[in-house]
């Protein structure tokens, strides 16, 4: 059997609708809103034919132009839509077309009238997209089902009427309908015995034809649960002699399925009934095939929680609500603090459970009307149902809500992975309705900027402003901006000559500046910053990495023992083939790894102490060695400090620079020099501007190695390469 409008699944085949035709929709509703919604959602798909009024319906209908669905609301002035139905379902050359109610109406009365007055199917308001999508898709399917199942049974009636009245088909009959059929077949006498079944009939519902032949049909249809009576179809039968519907039929084993099914009467040349034949279809695979699509299309597989794409059409829904009710929502987006660790550490299995078990406690953390969806990995989104709040009753209403979130993660989550896991989230929220734009997309976009800037601020939780926007909007431009600079090699590299305790030029730190085709050229300090923001201080580093390396390997020919050290983020130090792009930057510049420096911040052992310690250790097996940056500036303990496989550190330059004057920081670089020279460690003192800091440092801690401006500003790398015989400064 095809479906003239969608190919049907097929044995052994894939499992997916084909559009094969443009099935025709009628949509009535008096609602412009609700008809614009319907349109964007079907117009693609479908021939969609539009009337405001019961009347204007009829009179579309009554010109010929039959559709294959109707839409139709519920609560129109004039002739509702009840009425509509009663009237159609009362015509034998319309009463064929399935209708699907629109209604705000959701109680058990209200469908038990619409499913009497012989809609197919709901769909409530506010209008779910993928539920419209979804329960379209199903019935157009349904109804070339029921357009071939229909003429089946046509072609059976004129038959059985051509015998004249004879109380049994001749073997002419069984053998070219009912053996030769896919359909399902049942033939009732007047008094609805039966009286003949074909093969399909057993096939679908387990039942031989020595079970049932003879036997009442009431008796075997006592499961049929139908949204129409039994009795509703019998008196229908009288009236029309058709039917048709939709219905759960039982098989022999018990188990419940889906069913499509017409039944004719047959009536003798005096009116009088002799027959019923019944032709139906088991509908099962077209049901469970439009479940999968709409799981996969809507659903995000890990959680069952609604993907993006059904959370931005549930938004738009929430925003529009606001929008005319005068009321008030908000929308955040959370994720978990270092879940990539979870992954790296326990792998995807873990991850996987712990993302469902969060779900789990996010959705119990929220209101039964609020949405939640998992828009990727450990990032979930909420949209608060819309109440009759102020703009600062929602934002207490958030901080309440980011309360419960908390408290719903005070108890570890278990896993058969690992011992047992403490999560820490981190939430960005904007408010609505705003002056700005109240787009879905815009709204989501200003709660992951909210949650941009709490990452950035190292905050828990942070509420959208406006200014943000102006933030966001020049982060993205550096961020395009540095990627064509790495593309047209505008950056630069910079070096810092750094100086024994004899005033030996011993190592070059290397720095990075940005020749901007408008700006001129840019320190670290104006760039950097927002390349951290985002992955692309990755790809920078790697480039000065590969780059310094080059530069150094010609230098290392005319002064074999200077170092060169490189800083190095905890975001590239963090990337899983951080100890093999080290390594291959190192085989393809022939540099030795001795002289190579890796300038890293107290930072770096916040996170997974371990696996960092097992890092270094991997680039120091290379030969490199490792310097602590900015030392004194982090909140790291000296217990955590000590393990790292270091080889220097550096005092912070704003105690160097104070140093000579006051006396709290100069106690300070004496802390740092005798915990460096505890731990067996290199010092250097950074930020030696003037002739009192070298004075200073030569005073006190004459071991020390120094730079700054003192010794050397930073020049351009090349500027080493043409001057390398240049290595001491005077005292």
């Amino acid at each position: 059997m095809s479906d003239p409008y969608f190919e049907l699944p097929r044995e052994n085949g894939p499992d997916v609708f084909r559009p094969s035709g443009s099935p025709k929709i009628l949509v009535v509703d008096d609602e412009p809103t609700n008809v614009r919604v319907l349109t964007d959602a079907l117009s693609q798909d479908y021939d969609l034919i539009v009337a405001s009024s019961a009347p204007e319906a009829m009179d579309i209908l009554e010109q010929g132009d039959k559709p294959h669905l109707i839409l139709l609301d519920v609560m129109m002035p004039g002739t509702d839509g009840l009425q509509m139905c009663r009237n159609l379902k009362a015509r034998r050359d319309l009463q064929h077309i399935p209708i699907i109610f629109i209604t705000a109406l959701s109680d058990s009365k209200s469908e038990e009238k619409g499913f009497a007055a012989g809609a197919v199917d709901y769909i409530h308001k506010p209008i779910r997209l993928p539920a419209v999508r979804a329960r379209v898709r199903t019935h157009i399917s349904l109804s070339g089902m029921l357009d071939h199942i229909t003429a089946l049974n046509q072609a059976l009636k004129e038959q059985l009427e051509q015998l004249n009245g004879s109380n049994l088909p001749n073997s002419n009959l069984f053998e070219r309908v009912f053996m030769a059929t896919s359909e399902g077949i049942i033939l009732l006498d007047a008094s609805d015995t039966i009286i003949a079944v074909n093969a399909a009939f057993s096939r679908i519902t387990g039942y031989s034809e020595k079970d049932v032949l003879n036997d009442s049909y009431a008796h075997l249809s006592k499961d049929i649960d139908t949204p129409m009576s039994l009795d509703s179809i019998r008196t229908h039968l009288t009236e029309h002699d058709y039917w048709s519907g939709e219905l759960h039929s039982r098989r022999k084993s018990g188990e419940l399925y889906p069913e499509l099914r017409t039944i004719s009467t047959i009536r003798s040349p005096d009116s009088e009934i002799t027959h019923y034949v019944i032709v139906f279809n088991d509908i099962s695979s077209v049901k469970e095939t439009e479940q999968r699509l709409e799981e996969l299309k809507w659903r995000d597989p890990v959680t069952g929680l609604s993907n993006r794409a059904l959370f931005l059409n549930q938004l738009g829904t929430v925003l529009k609500f606001c929008n005319r009710g005068k009321v008030s929502t908000a929308v955040l987006v959370i994720d978990i603090n270092n879940f990539r660790y979870i992954n790296d550490t326990y792998g995807f299995k873990c991850g996987d459970q712990v993302i469902r078990e969060f779900a789990k406690r996010l959705s119990n953390a929220i209101f039964a009307d609020d949405s939640i969806a998992r828009l990727s990995g450990d990032e979930f989104s909420i949209v608060l149902a819309p109440k009759q709040w102020t703009i600062d009753d929602a934002y207490r209403v958030v901080l309440a809500l980011y309360d419960r979130i908390q408290n719903s993660l005070a108890e570890p989550i278990p896993n058969e992975y690992s011992p047992d896991l403490r999560l820490e989230v981190t939430v960005g929220a904007a408010l609505y309705p705003t002056e700005s734009s109240n787009s879905p997309s815009s709204a989501l976009q200003h709660a992951e900027t909210a949650h941009r800037s709490a990452k950035a601020a190292n905050r828990p939780i942070a509420i959208f402003e406006d200014s943000m926007s102006d933030q966001i909007r020049h982060q993205l431009k550096i961020e395009s901006e540095l990627n064509r600079a790495l593309e047209q090699d505008q950056l630069v590299l910079f070096a810092q000559p750094q100086f024994s305790p004899d005033r030996v030029l011993c190592a070059l730190e290397i720095l990075i500046h940005w020749d901007h085709p408008e700006r001129g050229l840019l320190g670290p300090g104006e760039f950097i910053p927002h390349a951290e923001n985002s992955r692309q201080i990755v790809k920078i580093e790697r480039w000065v990495l590969r780059k310094t390396l080059e530069k150094m390997s010609a230098l290392h020919c005319i002064n074999p023992t200077i170092q060169c050290a490189v800083n190095i983020s905890i975001k590239h130090f963090a990337e899983d083939d951080f100890v093999e792009a080290v390594e291959r930057a190192l085989t393809n510049s022939g540099f030795p790894a001795e002289l190579l420096i890796l300038e890293l911040t107290e930072s770096v052992s916040a996170d997974n102490l371990d696996k960092v310690v097992e890092k270094m250790k991997a680039i120091r097996s290379l030969g490199c060695s490792f310097s602590l940056d900015d030392f004194g500036t982090g909140y790291s303990s000296l217990s955590r400090l000590r393990r790292l496989p270091i080889s220097e550190v550096k005092i912070d330059r704003s105690f160097v620079l104070l140093a000579p004057d006051e006396p709290m920081a100069a106690n300070i670089v004496e802390m740092v020099v005798r915990i460096g020279e505890t731990m067996g460690v290199r010092v250097v003192a950074e930020g030696v501007e003037t002739q009192a800091h070298a004075d200073f440092l030569a005073s006190r801690h004459p071991q020390i190695y120094l730079q700054g401006y003192f010794f050397g500003v930073p020049q351009p790398i090349d500027v080493f390469l043409e001057a390398p015989d240049i290595n001491v400064v005077p005292e």
